[in-house]
């Protein structure tokens, strides 16, 4: 048996999150491996982590000189010690320092860090100790984030050292969720059956583009009336973005639903998806919306371009350009592909964005 621990400091919910719970709930299910969660004890990861049955281990990481802290570094090596762990991956990059050299400094066998954003990293003196003498692995959850990882880094990043993994989805998961549907969306936030309902999924962060969305959403409300979108998340940028929706009277366009934890339920009932993030490692929202069927417009950065297909499974607008959102919108809403599009995405994700070939993959990576 391989004892495994998952290091994610994160405070907030999001896709990364979301990754290691799903994926250390998985391997907790296979008799050869046993599995730990550290986090922060108050963190949603931790919540769902001791409701799911598996073992929390506490863990206090501010930023990247945490690992400065030499109270809480020697207490996360005898953790890692006592309880034998032999692999452990990391989520952020100061979970990367802490890990790094925690894990190095008990001698486990696999310290794997995880990448979820096409973001270059710096090449910096202590990127290079922590990739070079640190990391034995490196898992990129798309092409795009792995063209990132060596953009800077090329010169003593060795490319074997890393593998991609897509995210994937559970059907199951899905299928449950739409049969044990929570509530009716459309009674929820009054709207008729005429509204076309356009879903927005992801935290309330300038990466998301939700400045983008807004002026998108300006244009398009003066072509087209019976329409809502849904903003779906919470974030740092919640007043910023309710600010914005005011500054352009859009008030009537869209609803802000905060944080839920039925995110299948509301696609499932929504027309379509509109995602205009900026950058993305693996985008997660689209494949869940894939995974019910739901049509995408969607901007055509790299990492989205590696997961949808345009005219296939939707729509591809340029990256920024809130003019060509807003025409790939309206060509939406009066589409007669829907149907088409549905169909092309969930034959897509049961090819090559299961849950079932992530979590093979991952094993693959383990073995």
């Amino acid at each position: 048996m391989k004892n495994i621990v998952f290091l994610n400091s994160c405070p907030v919910w999001g896709g990364g999150e979301k990754w290691t719970f799903t994926t250390a709930k998985a391997l907790a299910e296979d008799p050869e491996y046993n599995v730990y969660i550290a986090t922060g004890r108050d963190t949603e990861l931790a919540r769902r982590s001791a409701a799911a049955g598996l073992e929390v281990q506490p863990v206090n990481i501010k930023s990247g000189i945490t690992v400065l802290n030499f109270v809480k570094t020697y207490r996360f090596v005898k953790f890692l010690q006592t309880k034998q762990i032999d692999i452990m991956f990391l989520n952020m990059s100061q979970d990367l320092k802490f890990g790094g050299i925690t894990g190095k400094l008990a001698n486990l066998d696999k310290v794997i860090y995880r990448r979820g954003l096409a973001v270059p990293i710096k090449n910096r003196f202590y990127n290079k100790y922590l990739f070079k003498n640190c990391l034995t692995d490196i898992i990129a959850n798309s092409l795009a984030v792995k063209n990132s990882l060596l953009k800077y880094t090329e010169q003593w990043l060795k490319e074997d050292k890393i593998t991609i993994i897509y995210n994937g989805i559970n059907f199951k998961k899905v299928n449950l969720a739409i049969e044990n549907r929570q509530s009716n969306i459309r009674e929820e936030f009054n709207l008729n059956a005429e509204t076309t309902i356009i879903a927005n999924v992801g935290r309330l962060t300038e990466q998301k583009g939700h400045t983008y969305l807004i002026k998108a959403v300006d244009l398009l409300a003066k072509k087209a009336n019976n329409f809502k979108v849904l903003i779906i998340g919470t974030g740092p940028l919640l007043e910023s973005i309710e600010q914005e929706i005011s500054n352009y009277d859009l008030n009537d366009k869209f609803i802000l639903t905060g944080f839920r934890d039925d995110i299948y339920n509301i696609l499932e009932q929504s027309d379509f998806l509109v995602h205009t993030a900026l950058w993305e490692g693996c985008p997660n929202t689209i494949l869940e919306a894939m995974g019910v069927g739901l049509p995408i417009v969607a901007v055509n950065i790299d990492s989205v371009k590696e997961v949808m297909i345009d005219n296939k499974t939707g729509f591809l607008a340029e990256n920024k350009n809130y003019v060509d959102i807003a025409d790939k919108i309206e060509k939406m809403i009066f589409s007669q592909k829907k149907e088409y599009f549905s169909k092309q995405e969930k034959l897509l994700v049961k090819n090559k964005f299961s849950f079932k070939i992530m979590i093979e993959e991952v094993k693959k990576l383990l073995e």
